[in-house]
């Protein structure tokens, strides 16, 4: 009897993740749809912003001694992707910005200076710039009543419209900042083994 209810809880979780699992696959459908979706209606003067926090990262040196390796603080670093839509050939541009921070909290407030940087750079580079939408996952810090206010708050600071703010699952609709973090962290690895590299060279050929 008691193997028999075993079975039978084991049973019911499994069907439990299988439907919490076809039911995340479904929403990230959808919301990948409206992706698509706005990013068909995108033009010069318009801009999505995807923005995500990257996960911290930690300083490296060429040689390390044992009392630096330990004890390493990351570095908080934000990623956000702008696309735009250039009307006469119908093809997408993309630039990336990277805010990092020595020490910060990841909160709503870092989160509004950051979008408020972001619609001042983007106005320098897109003179014609209208209208702003953004694209983030579901973390509290984006998705509070203080964020969503202070957005429409900056867009009209800069007279910028803040179409609106659209939020994905935390695992899914986000890959775009993911693979520019990616490319940059590579990039970082191949200057450090550059580096690492040189000096190598330059003691073999010092007599």
């Amino acid at each position: 009897m008691q193997k028999r209810s075993w079975l039978a809880f084991t049973a019911n979780q499994a069907i439990s993740n299988i439907q919490a699992w076809k039911a995340h696959l479904l929403l990230s459908l959808n919301q990948d749809q409206a992706r698509l979706d706005v990013m068909d209606d995108l033009d010069e003067s318009s801009v999505l912003l995807v923005e995500d926090w990257a996960m911290k990262f930690l300083l490296h040196k060429y040689r390390e001694s044992q009392s630096n390796w330990f004890g390493k603080r990351g570095l908080s670093w934000h990623i956000t992707v702008a696309t735009r839509k250039i009307t006469s050939s119908h093809q997408l541009q993309m630039i990336t910005f990277v805010h990092v921070f020595q020490s910060c909290s990841q909160d709503s407030f870092v989160v509004l200076a950051i979008m408020e940087d972001m619609i001042g750079k983007l106005e320098a580079i897109m003179p014609s710039l209208k209208t702003v939408i953004y694209r983030q996952d579901n973390a509290g810090c984006y998705r509070s009543g203080a964020t969503i206010i202070g957005a429409t708050k900056a867009g009209h600071l800069h007279g910028v419209t803040v179409k609106w703010l659209d939020f994905s699952d935390p695992q899914g609709g986000k890959g775009l900042c993911d693979r520019k973090a990616a490319t940059i962290k590579a990039h970082m690895r191949v200057h450090l083994n550059e580096v690492r590299t040189l000096r190598m060279l330059l003691k073999w050929l010092t007599p």
